[in-house]
This record gives structure tokens, C-alpha cells and sequence, in this order.
């Protein structure tokens, strides 16, 4: 996997991480909540909601705001390009899995559709496309 397709693969589980650990606090403090006052459980449950919505409110309010910048809209599409290169060197190791995997066996597979495509166009195509 190229560098760039690892880092973008690090950033979207570092953003997904980080919402995961906001949820996990917030699924905590309503639990402990719990032992106490039920009315003041759902007052902290209403005001982690809604300190949720305002963060949603303000994450789009700032990406509307970056995309009417012109820098921001060349890095949006680096970060979007990074994510193709991540799924397309993702896509291809695994691929590449499945082909190794299937050599002592490819004429007996015709399940999958896809497989006795792939086994014809195997030439010299698959060395090409990990470089």
C-alpha cells in the first residue's frame, strides 16, 4: 500500500475513533447518571445531545465555509484523491489475495461472474497494476 493510501486510510480511522471515544463518554456519563436522580439523568442525556447537535451544527457551518476558499477546495480534493488511492491499493491488494489464493483452482470456480473475467485478463495485467 503506498504511503499516501495509508495515511488516508489513518485519518479516516483517527476521525472515526475520536467520534467513537465522544459517544463512549457520553454512553458513561449517562450510565452513571443512572445510579442518581432519573430526572437529572435525562437532563444530562437532553445536554449531551444537545452539545452533539451544536458540534454537528458547527463542524458544517466551518466545512461551508472552507469550501468557498479555493485552497480548501485543492485540499478537499488531495483528501478525496488519497481516499481513492486508498481504496483502489486496498481493492488491489486484496484482489491480488484472491488471485493467489485461486491459481490451483481457477477452472473450477464459475460461481462468481467476475472470477472467469478475471482469469482470462490475468496475463500480464495484474503486475502492471501494483506499481
Amino acid at each position: 500500500m503506498t504511503e499516501s493510501a495509508k495515511q488516508a486510510w489513518s485519518e479516516v480511522g483517527d476521525k472515526f475513533s475520536s467520534f467513537g471515544r465522544r459517544v463512549a463518554d457520553r454512553y458513561r456519563e449517562a450510565d452513571s447518571d443512572e445510579a442518581a436522580d432519573s430526572e437529572a439523568s435525562q437532563r444530562e442525556l437532553q445536554r449531551a445531545a444537545k452539545e452533539l447537535i451544536d458540534e454537528l451544527s458547527r463542524g458544517f457551518s466551518a466545512i461551508g465555509a472552507t469550501i468557498r476558499d479555493e485552497e480548501a477546495k485543492r485540499d478537499l480534493g488531495d483528501a478525496v484523491s488519497a481516499i481513492g488511492d486508498a481504496i483502489t491499493a486496498t481493492v488491489n491488494e486484496a484482489s491480488e489475495g484472491i488471485r493467489s489464493g485461486r491459481t490451483g483452482s481457477s477452472g473450477g470456480s464459475a460461481e462468481g461472474s467476475g472470477s472467469a473475467e478475471g482469469s482470462e485478463g490475468d496475463g500480464g495485467g495484474s503486475g502492471d497494476e501494483s506499481r
